[in-house]
């Protein structure tokens, strides 16, 4: 006679397994996560650690209707198999309930191994289980900074539509590339400052048409759109 009910259920008992034959022993293993560390001149220290998981096996048989044990059985040993390699495969959480243990616990099933004998209807296996538990862990939003060529802006750029003040090194192509993605339309940002272009060029003795059209630093240049 049992005195000893191990139930096995997933989805809050949408489908249950009740053990018709108990294991004759169950235990279960708890480690606690301890770290040993080695220290020069003084040897080993044991590190405090936190709670591990709990793992258990169970063993025993799931009787065939030749067996007189059939009398506990809701299901034929072949569909226990089955159901128990269903919540397997399928990474299903198992709830394990042991009613004299007062276990209650959300499990994974580790591994399932079965056999039968010769001659014998029974099914003989071993159930690994391991302790479920949720991994609640913070998120962390990390503002991320796209760089170009080092710098998180190019001094000084300028966008169409806007002003470019010229520095050193500067050319009207140069202005128009970084702009416009193409060097060659130049003409339309001289044509919306010829006047300021000539201005200076002749203030520096020259004429903004010779050798190309001359810009000086501290112009400020219209950008059209």
């Amino acid at each position: 006679m049992k005195t000893r009910t191990i139930e096995l259920n997933i989805n809050n008992r949408a489908e249950v397994i009740e053990l018709p034959v108990n294991p004759s022993s169950v235990e279960f293993t708890e480690k606690q996560l301890n770290q040993t560390i080695t220290l020069l001149n003084i040897g080993e220290a044991n590190l405090k650690g936190e709670r591990g998981l709990k793992y258990t096996e169970l063993s025993s048989f799931f009787p065939s209707k030749k067996s007189p044990f059939y009398k506990n059985a809701k299901y034929d040993p072949h569909k226990y198999v089955a159901m128990l390699q269903e919540w397997k495969t399928s990474k299903t959480v198992v709830r394990v309930i042991i009613t004299d243990m007062k276990i209650n616990l959300a499990m994974l099933i580790d591994a399932f191994n079965y056999s039968m004998k010769e001659g014998d209807e029974d099914i003989y296996y071993t159930l690994s289980l391991s302790e479920y538990r949720t991994l609640n862990v913070p998120s962390v939003q990390i503002a991320t900074k796209v760089r170009s060529n080092g710098l998180l802006s190019r001094p000084n750029a300028a966008t169409s539509g806007g002003t470019h003040t010229v520095v050193t090194g500067d050319t009207l192509w140069g202005i128009s590339k970084q702009n416009y993605g193409d060097g060659s339309q130049y003409p339309k940002i001289y044509n919306a400052n010829s006047a300021t272009i000539e201005s200076t060029a002749q203030s520096h003795g020259k004429a903004s048409s010779e050798n190309g059209h001359w810009i000086y630093p501290g112009e400020v240049l219209t950008i059209p759109a």
